[in-house]
C-alpha cells in the first residue's frame, strides 16, 4: 500500500531557492537558500530524520 510521507515544493525566488516540506505528521517547515545543492541537502537531511523517527 501506498502512504504519502511528505510532499515538496521548490520555487526560484530571484536570486535564492525556497523549498516548502510539509509531512504526513502535519508539520510543514520551510528552507532557503541561494544554492540550489545546499538547499536539497537540508530538504534531505530533514525528511531522512522524520522518516526514521516514525519507522
Amino acid at each position: 500500500m501506498e502512504e504519502t510521507l511528505c510532499s515538496i515544493e521548490i520555487v526560484k525566488d530571484n536570486s535564492s531557492y525556497l523549498a516548502k516540506v510539509q509531512t504526513s505528521l502535519g508539520r510543514y517547515v520551510e528552507y532557503e537558500n541561494q544554492l540550489l545543492e545546499t538547499l536539497l541537502q537540508q530538504v534531505y537531511e530533514d525528511i531522512q530524520e522524520e522518516i526514521e523517527n516514525t519507522l
